[in-house]
């Protein structure tokens, strides 16, 4: 073989060659790569999934540990849906409840094996139910992530911008809700948005800032569309990537006491793990989309008043809390409580001083966020027992500063 042949550039020696003794077929193969090799090549796409399959998991990681690639997959699914979702969905109030009664009822089709089925509905379905369990999830991968110390020294940063996709999912929710601009959706942003107006200095021009005007009209449906497919997209996208990129350069912290025993890779076990939760997940939001379709009220009315906004799971607590206060209270449940909390979560790794994850060791940082998640799970169980749900007969919208957010997550 000629000495020419006996060098091939490699992308590890971009600027002097490596001498290798190869055979024709190699050659040949150097010469016309496949597809494969060629795209190999060039992006490195084979060898980056191995790496990540052949990742060493430690000892003791368990099924807690799925819930992140569950969220991800979550989150696929309401940017699909979104995306379909934004294409018959015009943002004027003039027709936009319009073009959702038009993505409920226009797109039905005859299957044989399956029958009806309206693709419209099911698609928003799964976009709305899947916003909801997107939310239930992500508050047990907070909490597993709390209870276990994860956020400890060198994951600050992960547990921060974790907190602060949790917030962007709120925005979503919240931003959503009014799409659909029906009867419910117009009074639970009105008295939404008028929290706002509670703040000492600053309420009245953060009120016009969020509406566009004094009340809810065609620029808060403009304003709230673009937050909802530009604004808060771009922002999770961003803390997505970094945070996906500081879980694979500080890898997930394992069970809370090392437990014995040699590490094993991703790949079986831990990703059957995955695939399991995944499954199940995604089908619990196909199954609620299935039986319980999201319904459609009637068109926007500043002047109904037969209707008792009600906010979404995720936001009964903060509703509760506020309609428990006394008057000239309110700004406890609007602002100085949410905004301990919220400064409380972003703190974290710097209020515990503990170099120890064990909970035991960790007893007044515990004793404190168990007693925040009592106090909004009994306020949340409050309002699910005590709130007449949209249809029910009420005495009329609530007034200014006794309502809270609501979020059925057109996300």
């Amino acid at each position: 073989m000629s000495e020419d042949k006996k060098q091939v550039i490699s992308p590890e020696s971009p600027v002097e060659t490596q001498a290798q003794n190869l055979t024709d077929s190699e050659q040949a193969r150097l010469d016309r790569p496949k597809l494969s090799d060629w795209l190999e090549l060039r992006l490195g796409w084979w060898g980056f999934v191995r790496k990540n399959l052949d990742e060493q998991m430690p000892a003791g990681v368990s099924w807690w540990q799925t819930l992140g690639n569950l969220l991800m997959t979550l989150l696929a699914f309401q940017f699909i849906t979104g995306i379909a979702l934004s294409m018959y969905y015009s943002s004027g109030p003039e027709s936009a409840h319009a073009s959702v009664k038009h993505i409920n009822e226009g797109f039905i089709s005859n299957i044989p094996i399956f029958g009806s089925i309206n693709w419209g509905l099911a698609v928003r379905g799964i976009h709305v139910y899947g916003s909801s369990v997107l939310v239930c999830v992500t508050v047990l991968h907070i909490l597993r992530v709390f209870f276990w110390g994860s956020y400890k020294k060198p994951r600050e940063l992960t547990w921060l911008v974790g907190v602060l996709i949790f917030f962007v999912m709120l925005g979503f929710s919240f931003t959503g809700y009014l799409l659909p601009w029906d009867q419910k959706a117009y009074w639970a942003t009105t008295v939404g948005t008028n929290m706002a107006g509670t703040i000492p200095g600053i309420g009245d021009s953060m009120l016009i800032l969020i509406r566009g005007g004094s009340e809810v009209g065609s620029l808060t449906l403009t304003r709230f569309y673009a937050a909802h497919v530009m604004i808060l997209p771009a922002a999770l996208i961003i803390l997505t990537a970094l945070h996906l990129y500081l879980v694979r350069k500080h890898h997930i912290a394992g069970p809370v006491l090392p437990q014995k025993g040699a590490t094993v890779p991703f790949w079986p076990n831990q990703l059957f793990k995955d695939a399991v939760v995944v499954f199940f997940g995604v089908g619990i939001v196909i199954y609620l989309a299935a039986v319980n379709p999201p319904g459609l009220e009637g068109v926007a009315n500043p002047t109904g008043t037969d209707l008792v906004p009600r906010p979404e799971w995720y936001y009964l607590g903060l509703y509760e809390m506020l309609k428990i206060m006394p008057a000239g209270w309110e700004l406890m449940a609007t602002l100085i409580i949410p905004g301990i909390v919220s400064v409380g979560m972003i703190l974290l790794p710097w209020l515990d001083k503990s170099k120890s994850r064990h909970p035991a060791m960790r007893q007044w940082i515990i004793i404190s966020g168990t007693a925040i998640i009592l106090m909004i799970g009994l306020m949340t169980l409050k309002g699910y027992l005590e709130t007449p749900v949209h249809g029910e007969e009420g005495h009329g919208p609530a007034v200014e500063g006794q309502a809270a957010p609501d979020g059925e997550a057109e996300h």
